[in-house]
């Protein structure tokens, strides 16, 4: 049951609280911060680290598929939040700088002019996270991958951290992809602990230089936001008190308690892929967080339409059946705004 003592009270507080917050007359300028699982993302051309995605793979992946699929994204990524699509979008499960290039020179993403930050991981499939960002809106000026260090011999994705201006307004992105349970629930739960304590060591570095910091924490993070991994060792929760300045404030809290997801597995919807933002972010002047404006981008074209599936994401595979079609995951997004 999502619906708990603490949760309702939680709840309580972010009503309140977003009561008490400044209005939003909806005529105010907003910005678009997402995230995407591109769900395999491979180029056509031999892939050595994953041969199911080749022309003679299980999977039978070719240039036409790749095309498609292609094309397939740059449709979802466009429409993100509205017509103007993301000024920041993170993204995970490419396989290099060339499929991103591809991608964002994709119609009809390709008019929109969206540059790319990428970096090769130790991802044992050759899967990496990366940014789209729109650069009329937001200028990078330090970018650098951090390494996990896991336990025992696995290799996961790194985390990209990228540090620029959103509209002049200086703000700290961390994108993720934690590792998920495949083969063992015990270790995928000590490898996302590992990923938390290294994130959130940064993060407490950044507010330590300002406890004010503009701090967004992306990604996919193979946990529910009332998990112990995302509450209490990287202490990101639904509490949207300004004053507890070293929590992150989950802006997909009260979309977890309403029962929605981003990502359905075994009958259920899971909410996976989220944004956390710093508190310097809630009521401030500068760059802020919209309240409630954390979304799951879902349009009836991105889902299954009949069937024991339907209104679940429309993917690319069923198993090793070809659907042609997105994603197993639906992108997520938030709205910020330059408070004066």
């Amino acid at each position: 049951m999502r619906y708990g003592i603490k949760t309702l009270f939680t709840l309580f507080t972010l009503f309140t609280l977003t009561g008490c917050a400044r209005l939003f007359t909806g005529s105010e300028k907003t910005y678009v911060v997402g995230f995407y699982n591109l769900e395999k993302l491979y180029d056509a051309q031999a892939n050595a680290r994953n041969m199911d995605y080749t022309p003679t793979g299980a999977m039978h992946w070719n240039s036409i598929r790749y095309e498609q699929k292609l094309k397939n994204m740059a449709e979802v990524i466009a429409t993100i939040g509205g017509k103007d699509g993301p000024a920041i979008l993170g993204v995970t499960e490419a396989e290099s700088n060339k499929v991103l290039q591809e991608l964002v020179n994709t119609a009809p993403l390709k008019k929109k002019k969206l540059k790319i930050i990428h970096f090769e991981s130790e991802d044992p499939l050759g899967l990496d996270v990366g940014m789209l960002y729109n650069p009329k809106r937001f200028k990078p000026s330090y970018q650098k991958v951090i390494r996990v260090d896991y336990p025992g011999t696995f290799k996961g994705k790194d985390i990209l951290l990228v540090k620029g201006e959103l509209e002049g307004e200086y703000v700290i992105i961390y994108i993720n992809h934690w590792p998920s349970n495949y083969g063992n629930a015990r270790q995928g739960d000590r490898r996302r602990r590992v990923a938390a304590a290294t994130l959130r060591k940064h993060i407490e570095a950044d507010l330590k230089e300002n406890p004010e910091a503009n701090i967004m924490v992306i990604g996919d993070f193979d946990e529910e936001p009332k998990s112990k991994v995302l509450q209490q060792v990287l202490k990101a929760n639904g509490r949207p008190n300004p004053n507890y300045k070293k929590e992150l404030f989950n802006t997909f809290y009260i979309n977890y308690v309403q029962g929605l997801g981003s990502f359905h597995k075994r009958g259920d919807f899971k909410m996976l892929d989220q944004v956390f933002v710093s508190k310097g972010m809630l009521n401030s002047t500068g760059l802020e967080y919209v309240m409630g404006s954390a979304q799951i981008h879902d349009p009836e074209f991105l889902k299954y339409t009949f069937g024991k599936y339907k209104n679940t994401p429309r993917t690319t595979y069923n198993g090793t059946t070809y659907i042609g079609g997105y994603s197993d995951h639906f992108p997520v997004f938030i709205k910020v705004k330059i408070a004066r």
